[in-house]
């Protein structure tokens, strides 16, 4: 079924417990409403290295990181991995289950994907850069 392809044979993603947890409810909601989104999302969440929160290196992407990404042909783009309670595309914030949403979860700087967005149409970006949002969350 998989339609990420993730470019280079370096180690599994990393997730947070707490990510892990939430991210495997909405997976297994969203099913009814979208089968193959809520599908690419529950086969990710069968490979990751699952860390306590705090533990999560700074530099991989989750729920709240703000990720900078060279798309193929086109400009660096920069935007906020969220829940889809929190989209505003005008913010720059894509949910978590979108296929970019899905493809990115877990990578690090460096790392390139591959994905087919919804029309069918091949898509391929770098991580460039990741900053954490998430430990100034966590502390509150």
């Amino acid at each position: 079924m998989s339609s990420i392809m993730v470019s280079s044979n370096l180690p599994l993603p990393f997730i947070g417990a707490t990510d892990y947890r939430l991210l495997s409810r909405l997976a297994y909601l969203a099913l009814s409403r979208d089968f193959d989104i809520a599908g690419e999302l529950i086969e990710k969440l069968e490979r990751p290295c699952v860390l306590p929160d705090d533990q999560v290196p700074p530099d991989v992407v989750r729920i709240g990181s703000i990720v900078t990404c060279e798309v193929e042909d086109g400009p660096r783009r920069t935007f906020s991995l969220v829940y889809p309670d929190d989209v505003d595309a005008e913010e720059g914030r894509i949910s978590v289950l979108t296929p970019v949403g899905v493809a990115l979860l877990g990578l690090r700087p460096g790392r390139a994907v591959e994905w087919f967005s919804r029309d069918g149409q091949r898509n391929h970006l770098t991580v460039v850069r990741v900053e954490d949002d998430v430990k100034d969350e966590l502390a509150l």
